[in-house]
């Protein structure tokens, strides 16, 4: 009986150290299986040209069900966190950051991105208070998608995409 007690209490022990491990390295996970979070998946095939030069480093997710709202991910170029995650939707002609980029909000898994409820909003970069006053002056069609990105944001100005439809 002791040695059943010692054992229990060694896996508590190990359950309560992986649940600290996982809650500190990926909080979502825990949003995720409550619903308070959603799989995005993995990034879409698509290619992404800044200032007219390919860039394997964006990553583009689809953002709804349909087809027409993306979410890009620009880790390797934002450098103030303001702009990690960027949202086109362009049913409504929106371009617009989030208004959290944290680990909470987002964090990739596996080569699954996933979002909190508070990371599926964002502020238009057209609003002159909580966004950045510019607009990107969005165009697309079914197999492209281009726009301006603000001025000293970041350090490329214009973003083409080539959607893939396979």
């Amino acid at each position: 009986m002791r040695k059943v007690l010692i054992v229990f209490g060694v896996i508590i022990l190990a359950a309560s150290f992986a649940i600290g491990i996982i809650h500190n390295e990926h909080p979502i996970i825990f949003k995720y299986l409550s619903g308070e979070a959603r799989d995005l998946g993995k990034p879409i095939n698509a290619k992404v040209y800044i200032d007219g030069h390919i860039d394997d480093s964006i990553q583009i997710y689809i953002n709804s069900q349909g087809r027409k709202d993306f979410l890009l991910h620009l880790k390797k170029h934002d450098s103030t966190g303001m702009l990690e995650y960027i949202n086109i939707n362009l049913d409504y002609k929106f371009v617009g950051r989030t208004i959290c980029s944290a680990k909470d909000c987002y964090d990739t898994i596996n080569g699954r991105l996933f979002q909190d409820e508070t990371g599926n909003h964002f502020v238009d970069f057209k609003d002159d208070i909580k966004g950045t006053d510019f607009d990107p002056k969005l165009t697309f069609n079914n197999y492209e998608i281009k726009l301006n990105m603000p001025p000293h944001w970041l350090k490329f100005d214009s973003v083409r995409i080539e959607l893939d439809h396979k």
